[in-house]
């Protein structure tokens, strides 16, 4: 790990001085977001440890739970409940929108982490596992060596899979492994003009894209990502683009759509430039600035995702028809308002990425419906 980063020599401290330097990076509250000024700045913080409690970062649980009621109690958004585990916290890539920029901890006793995750996975009916939601696992591959050592596991684990999350390109060392198709490999992509902007630090889309292509001709369940959809001037062209060159290379299973969000007006401009934005989508969340402040939907007003959702689903639909879609942390509203275009029981079951019993299997007997009709799930 040291050789693949550029700063000081290592500082060795004991264990408990670990911790404290950890907790002087601020509470789990309240995180900033790097924004365009922040980009490529040096981390603060680079710091490998052992996990010998439950957090893997102060207020951070290597098994964190992802809560949907709370989700939906407090936000007024949809989510499914899940453990999702945790070995790393703060990212490799330098992303405007990311609140994780600034320091990387990563915690090296992997072997024991993977006996630990093994253990919980074998008590727990949970069947779907995603791997680290505060960092990019791929982004520390191949030298940290964990998301191998987790799909060998999860290759003898029958009724469980594992979910590799990443903007990362290093999988040479993923393609020749037995995975038995027990580990989905979810890859965000964003166009090219966004990403050049927002994502500077990570991987080019193209890089992405190829190496999505390669995990799917080596068997892995593949599934993609439309995360964070910016709706720039021309966006349904560039997003055309986009998915043309997906479709040549693989055909996901799924592909999650989620809007720029969590973001007042007031700091948009911090995020991505204004004069870059769809003079439609802009002037409607100027209008909606103070019936959003503070909503997890913020800053387009569901008319807007609605219509921005559209246009990428019917691009979805020409080029990958055996694809579904779904939508993350969105409004009852606006999966309502989709109706056919997206997956959902009336009852309340919708289809998720990263939910708990989300495999592969489940996934395929969410029926692609036709516009006009309502899509229904067959499980």
């Amino acid at each position: 790990m040291l050789g693949a980063i550029e700063g000081p020599e290592a500082e060795v401290l004991p264990d408990d001085e670990v911790e404290r330097a950890l907790a002087t990076l601020g509470p789990r509250e309240g995180r900033n977001r790097v924004g365009l000024q922040g980009r490529g700045r040096e981390k603060d913080v680079v710091a490998f440890a052992r996990l010998e409690g439950h957090e893997v970062f102060p207020g951070y649980s290597w098994r964190e739970r992802r809560d949907g009621a709370r989700e939906r109690c407090e936000h007024g958004v949809l989510c499914q409940t899940a453990i999702e585990i945790q070995s790393a916290v703060g990212c490799p890539f330098d992303c405007a929108y990311c609140p994780y920029p600034s320091f990387v901890c990563v915690r090296l006793d992997v072997e024991a982490f993977v006996e630990r995750v093994t253990a919980l996975v074998r008590e727990s009916p949970q069947a779907l596992w995603k791997l680290n939601n505060r960092t990019d696992t791929l982004g520390l591959e191949p030298e940290y060596g964990l998301a191998g050592q987790l799909i060998e596991r999860f290759s003898r684990l029958d009724d469980k899979i594992l979910m590799l999350y990443t903007k990362g390109e290093a999988v040479d060392h993923l393609v020749g492994l037995e995975h038995r198709g027990r580990t989905v490999a979810s890859f965000t992509l964003t166009p090219e003009p966004i990403a050049a902007v927002l994502e500077a630090g990570a991987p080019p889309p193209s890089a992405r894209i190829e190496a999505l292509g390669r995990l799917a001709r080596a068997g892995y369940p593949t599934r993609v990502r439309f995360s964070p959809i910016v709706p720039v001037k021309g966006y349904r062209e560039v997003y055309r683009e986009l998915v043309g060159r997906l479709a040549r290379v693989a055909s996901p299973e799924l592909v999650t759509l989620w809007t720029l969000s969590m973001i007042d007006v007031e700091e948009l401009g911090r995020i991505v430039p204004l004069a870059s934005l769809d003079e439609t989508a802009l002037a409607a969340a100027r209008d909606a600035a103070g019936a959003l402040h503070g909503e997890k939907g913020s800053p387009f007003p569901p008319s807007i995702r609605c219509s921005i959702y559209r246009d990428i689903i019917d691009v979805i639909r020409d080029r990958l028809p055996t694809t579904r879609v779904s939508l993350c942390l969105e409004a009852p509203e606006v999966w309502s308002e989709l109706g056919p275009l997206v997956p959902r029981q009336d009852g309340g079951s919708f289809l998720c990425n990263c939910g708990p019993a989300a495999t592969p299997e489940a996934v395929s007997l969410f029926q692609i419906r036709a516009a006009g009709r309502r899509a229904t799930d067959r499980g």
